[in-house]
């Protein structure tokens, strides 16, 4: 009888080993799926045949912590340039180089200093200034719209990232409840990596495994995520981010990596100083060229008085012309005696737009330099990224040949089974026909 169980318990384990290659088959095209691996052990008893003794997911941490790693540092510059590109193009266009709006300001002073009381140039001067309020308004209102839009864009990520999160707590229950009953969990862990996957694009993770098998999930900087079963929530005000887990709340910075990291960090590295440097370019503008005029007097010998208005707590979108500035009230004397040919006040208020359109452009080179250097991020992490996902495969993807070969050997090993099996019942009848 040793010989036929010994046959029976081979049939049975080459049929589980068909089946799992035949799985391994089946899910050769599904994204994130890890082969699975047959295990043989001996009965444990003499001549007692062989049994599988578990059904292994092919499975490396390091190399899914790698994924998840890269996957979190390419979406983290990615993001972060969808907007630093978009900051760099307004600020960069032709049309409102405001180094160019300013010499053209310049330009029309130095023409009305040839005949400072010409109406034509006061006019000329008067409307390039304009020109420089559009500049300005358009800019503003173009890094507004950043800013609305990236608010926006952090509540829709925070409502993922919550999805995410609490799909990885149901999935963990699902698992521990399946390895407590001895029930495969295979399918169930494939899940849960691809749902970390997508939980890492948005944000940078730490991963740590119990014996369990549950998985406990950190943002780079320790908030928590996902703790056993139970999930954070990502909740976003205006621009400040923070994860809420069972009553504590934990505020996140651009360090946490992910889409949000790189959203937090388009906000904080770029919009702001940008908006900064504007902010203080128009108003020591304002202020330099409204010194300058207010220390002359116009045609009708009347203390001059500024040309730009502003808010000072938002020079940039709220810088206006002066509505009682006009061409006669434009103070190009630096006396009331003088006649209305006198230009000398000119000087003090070209001298006072001195250096303010380098300023501009020496902005828009550091967001050129800034954008150049976060491309070259992009590609670096985006190949990384590549590399970790074909590490990964080469371990855990399916290879059709190998399992074409194994499907093969345990086919041989079922038939060679049932030979034995069939040789064991031809020497039973003879051994019967014997009586």
């Amino acid at each position: 009888m040793s010989m036929l169980n010994n046959a029976l318990s081979g049939l049975n384990a080459a049929n589980v080993a068909l089946t799992v290659a035949g799985q391994n088959v089946a899910n050769a095209a599904v994204d994130g799926y890890s082969r699975q691996s047959v295990q043989f052990k001996t009965t444990g008893v003499q001549l007692g045949g062989v049994e599988v003794s578990s059904v292994d997911r092919i499975v490396d941490a390091f190399l899914n912590d790698d994924i998840w790693r890269t996957n979190s540092d390419a979406s983290y510059y990615k993001n972060k340039q969808t907007y630093l590109g978009f900051i760099e193009q307004v600020v960069g266009t032709d049309s409102l180089n405001l180094n160019a709006s300013i010499t053209t300001l310049s330009n029309a002073l130095n023409a009305a200093s040839t005949t400072p009381d010409s109406p034509a140039y006061r006019q000329q001067f008067l409307s390039a200034a304009e020109g420089l309020m559009q500049d300005f308004a358009q800019i503003n209102g173009a890094l507004e719209g950043q800013s609305k839009k990236l608010s926006s864009e952090m509540s829709n990520v925070s409502l993922e990232v919550t999805s995410l999160t609490q799909q990885i707590a149901q999935v963990n229950g699902s698992i521990g409840k399946a390895i407590a009953n001895n029930q495969p969990s295979a399918e169930l862990k494939d899940n849960r990596e691809r749902l970390i996957s997508q939980l890492s694009e948005h944000i940078g993770v730490s991963i740590v495994e119990r014996d369990s098998g549950l998985l406990d999930i950190s943002t780079l900087s320790g908030a928590p995520l996902v703790v056993g079963t139970k999930a954070a929530s990502i909740k976003v005000n205006n621009t400040d981010v923070s994860s809420h887990f069972l009553g504590q709340e934990f505020k996140l910075d651009e360090h946490v990596g992910g889409h949000f990291g790189g959203l937090i960090s388009a906000e904080k590295d770029i919009i702001k100083p940008t908006l900064a440097s504007l902010n203080s370019l128009v108003k020591d503008l304002a202020d330099d060229v409204n010194t300058a005029l207010t220390a002359g007097f116009d045609l009708n010998n009347n203390a001059g008085i500024p040309l730009f208005e502003y808010d000072p707590l938002n020079p940039l979108g709220s810088i206006s012309i002066n509505p009682n500035m006009g061409k006669n009230e434009l103070a190009f004397k630096n006396s009331s005696t003088t006649g209305p040919g006198d230009n000398s006040n000119i000087a003090d208020i070209l001298s006072a737009m001195t250096g303010k359109g380098e300023r501009f452009t020496l902005l828009v080179g550091e967001l050129a330099i800034t954008s150049k250097q976060n491309k070259t991020s992009i590609a670096t992490a985006s190949s990384l990224n590549t590399n970790a996902i074909a590490a990964r495969d080469s371990l855990s993807g399916v290879n059709l040949d190998e399992e074409a070969a194994s499907l093969m050997h345990f086919q041989q090993m079922y038939g060679a089974n049932a030979r034995v099996i069939s040789t064991a019942d031809q020497m039973f009848n003879a051994l019967l026909q014997m009586f």
